[in-house]
């Protein structure tokens, strides 16, 4: 019904409005192929399977690390987001190019994948876990290959949260290194005040054979989008929030150069080239850069990350079905609207980045979705069309092994993490 409402809405609009409908006719916006997508589009009908694929350029891959550990800078830690990246072989290549061996995890299965894997990287949790996660965690890690008491740092956002880790640790008999989530701004948890901080600082010290302050984590993806400097006025209320934070764990005795002050994300890492406040920069999205990082301080990196699909029929008119009474109005209306092609699958969190220009999809299908174009687009069946990710994380995970590609040729497989452990 919906669907029919639209179509009335629009053949109605036209009639209403007669020859004045004209002046707002759209123009052709399809563009076929580029050099780039008909490269991938031959590759694939050589090479490919014959289904959706999630295809990963390792040029471009590299490229936009080179320009995201430049943007850390020397004299930080790039902390390398599991979440936006969940691979092994990619945190690899990522953590070997950029020459890091810090990681931020946001799943408890991915968190002892990363152990196995990864035995002596250092891992902040992104988010603080429910205890039950951190329990199940303890239960599962192999604690001669993995040490629990150096390489992790669990997220803690409230003096509740710390006593359950705390007595967690002394059940189990272990020490527990513990990062603080402090509110810079966000408002989304975290400890609200140095008053708060302070007296969870209290519970750390007072535990020493079980707890150990490994530093502050400060997230403000509220500055995404701004195109800020350290002199913005939004920049610097997050600046002195945290630094207001730190004096508070400097009174109480700790040296901040021995502690992790982790902050930022891909959309606002540009921003603290030259602060000094925060010692640890995250960044993961920016590394594939899907359409929600088309933003300012990654305007320089390169779209890395795509779904390639088979077209599976053709049709050189348009077809609604039930609909007839609308097609020819449509077509003659919408130059947009007078090819068919129907994908293999569909209703992705994504975006078509090629063929350009065509409609948006007459209903959304997981099966098979129909994707109208102008006949400037001259696609064939067995033809690939490529669509862009919204966001990398869950996305990366729906369509099994990674096709990693470099220098048009398929030159590796990279299976993904198991979103259960």
């Amino acid at each position: 019904m919906k669907r029919r409402s639209v179509l009335l809405g629009a053949v109605g609009g036209m009639a209403t409005l007669g020859t004045g409908a004209l002046l707002w006719k759209p123009t052709d916006t399809g563009v076929p192929h580029d050099a780039y997508f008909s490269a991938l589009n031959d590759l694939l009908k050589r090479e490919g399977a014959g289904i959706p694929v999630m295809m990963l350029d390792l040029d471009r891959i590299s490229t936009n690390i080179d320009l995201i550990t430049e943007s850390v800078g020397a004299d930080k830690t790039y902390r390398v987001v599991v979440k936006s990246l969940p691979s092994v072989p990619l945190l690899r290549h990522v953590m070997n190019r950029a020459k890091t061996n810090s990681l931020m995890v946001f799943h408890q299965p991915f968190l002892n994948e990363i152990a196995k894997e990864f035995p002596d990287a250092d891992s902040l949790l992104g988010k603080p876990m429910p205890v039950n996660a951190a329990s199940t965690f303890y239960k599962k890690v192999d604690e001669t290959r993995y040490d629990t008491a150096s390489k992790v740092q669990w997220l803690i956002d409230s003096p509740e949260r710390l006593n359950q880790y705390y007595s967690l640790a002394r059940e189990l008999g272990v020490k527990m290194r513990v990062n603080l989530e402090i509110d810079v701004g966000l408002h989304r948890g975290g400890i609200p005040n140095s008053e708060v901080l302070a007296s969870m600082l209290n519970i750390i010290r007072g535990a020493p054979d079980h707890l150990e302050l490994s530093g502050l984590m400060g997230y403000e993806p509220h500055l995404t989008g701004l195109e800020a400097n350290l002199s913005h006025p939004a920049v610097k209320n997050v600046l002195s929030l945290y630094s207001g934070f730190l004096t508070t764990v400097k009174q109480a005795g700790y040296d901040p150069e021995k502690l992790t002050l982790n902050g930022a994300g891909s959309h606002t890492l540009g921003i603290y080239r030259k602060d000094r406040t925060m010692n640890d920069l995250s960044a993961g999205s920016g590394v594939v850069k899907p359409t929600d990082f088309d933003t300012y301080h990654l305007a320089g990196n390169s779209p890395a990350l795509f779904i390639a699909t088979p077209i599976l029929k053709r049709y050189d008119e348009l077809k609604i079905a039930g609909d007839h009474w609308a097609q020819r109005p449509l077509q003659a209306w919408n130059p947009n609207m007078r090819r068919l092609y129907y994908i293999y699958g569909g209703f992705w969190k994504a975006k078509m980045v090629s063929p350009e220009g065509v409609a948006d999809p007459l209903y959304e299908s997981t099966n098979q979705s129909p994707i109208a174009t102008s006949t400037s687009v001259d696609l064939q069946v067995d033809d690939y069309m490529f669509m862009r990710p919204t966001q990398s994380e869950f996305v990366m995970l729906q369509f099994g092994d990674l096709l990693v590609v470099s220098g048009n040729q398929i030159v590796d497989k990279w299976p993904v993490f198991h979103q259960t452990g």
